[in-house]
């Protein structure tokens, strides 16, 4: 929660190693009245404390906000029970203001950009269109049961159809053969009368009725089947334009639906019902979403004048740190890293400090062992010393003494 605060952390070696860096450097120096090599040192040496300097400073800065934050975490602790109450109930607010917007932000989406401002856009037609898919749904189902009774009628009849063609052709022949063998007979009976002295009236009064009878048999059954011909072709002809006209009823019902399907990109009429649906709840989401906005942008502004009230150190941290308000646990936990924190801080100044100090009388030390005192390095000497705020000892000591000598 504040790891804005954490920075690299350095390692009590590194400090060793620094120290150790600069007495190799001060060992490799086998010369020191040599004025160049004692000038790089020195101007190494003022680099080095200034880098250090800025540290220190930028470590007090910090230090500075730890400290503000524990005294901001003790005001708040010490409120009196009923602004605690009222900063609490604030920060709560805030807090579930909060997880909403970013589970609304975070949540996928119920229908596409696209798909809402297509229904945005044709809103007033779409309740109506919804209706109208719906009947010609019903009205589709409906034809296709008509279409398949009518398709199986056609069938029907075009087979009865079909099985009087073969009766009448049957007849025929049936006819043809009843011809050959009643002339048969006569033939026969004729020669039986020509030949013999046998009495062949009998033979040929029963050949003339059983000839008129099958030829009646015959007659009917043909007068029948020409009947229940032309009944079928007459009902097949109505069967097929009928069939025809619910065909083209169908075709155009399907159209229509077809046409709502490819514009909204849906495959029925309850599809289209829920996107319609989706629509209206990611518009009172949307709403519910603003009116969010509005509450927590005033709990906010309530929240920021209860924290100013307080006359905070930190106020502006504290904007977005409701949890720490809310559970006491957090705080604790918070206060005690803190502490922690600046703790360590206050060991890398004072650790800081002793390092620029040392720099400070080893540059006055060797300045005095080597009566090294050229202008222009006093001059930088001075600005180091002013811009990392050290007091000047034992060069300005020294300085009087040779003037009044």
């Amino acid at each position: 929660m504040f790891g804005f605060f954490e920075k690299k952390k350095e390692k009590e070696k590194q400090l060793d190693l620094a120290f150790d860096k600069v007495a190799r450097e001060i060992r490799s120096i086998d010369n020191w009245d040599d004025p160049k090599k004692l000038e790089h040192y020195i101007l190494d040496s003022c680099e080095q404390i200034i880098g250090t300097t800025k540290e220190i400073e930028a470590e007090k800065a910090e230090y500075r906000k730890v400290t503000a934050y524990l005294a901001d975490m003790k005001t708040i602790s010490d409120l009196p029970v009923d602004k605690k109450t009222n900063l609490k109930e604030t920060a709560k607010q805030i807090e579930a203001l909060d997880r909403s917007r970013t589970n609304y932000q975070n949540r996928d989406p119920r229908i596409s950009e696209e798909m809402f401002l297509q229904i945005e856009e044709n809103e007033d037609d779409l309740p109506q269109t919804i209706r109208r898919m719906m009947d010609n749904e019903k009205y589709q189902r409906n034809i296709q049961g008509s279409m398949h009774y009518l398709e199986g009628e056609k069938s029907r009849l075009e087979v009865e159809r079909d099985d009087t063609s073969r009766n009448r052709k049957w007849m025929k022949v049936f006819s043809i053969l009843l011809l050959m063998v009643a002339a048969s007979f006569l033939v026969l009976i004729f020669l039986v009368d020509s030949y013999t002295d046998m009495d062949t009236s009998w033979f040929t009064l029963l050949l003339i009725v059983l000839v008129a009878g099958f030829a009646t048999l015959i007659f009917v059954l043909t007068s029948r089947n020409n009947s229940t011909r032309r009944k079928a072709n007459r009902q097949l002809n109505q069967t097929i334009s009928l069939l025809n006209s619910v065909r083209m009823r169908y075709a155009n019902v399907t159209k229509a639906i077809i046409y709502v399907q490819e514009k909204y990109n849906i495959h029925s009429a309850s599809e289209l019902n829920y996107l319609w649906d989706q629509y209206h709840q990611t518009i009172r989401e949307r709403e519910q979403f603003m009116r969010n906005n509005d509450d927590l942008e005033y709990y906010t502004e309530r929240y920021a004048r209860s924290l100013e009230a307080l006359d905070l150190k930190a106020p502006e941290m504290w904007l977005n740190m409701t949890g720490l308000v809310i559970r006491q646990e957090e705080m604790q936990e918070s206060r005690h890293k803190l502490i922690q924190r600046r703790k360590k801080i206050r060991q890398r100044i004072e650790e800081n400090t002793e390092v620029v100090k040392s720099e400070r009388d080893e540059i006055d030390r060797l300045m005095r062992e080597h009566n090294y005192y050229v202008s222009e390095i006093m001059e930088i000497i001075d600005s180091v010393d002013r811009l990392c705020g050290l007091k000047k000892k034992a060069v300005d000591q020294y300085a009087f003494d040779k003037t009044n000598a």
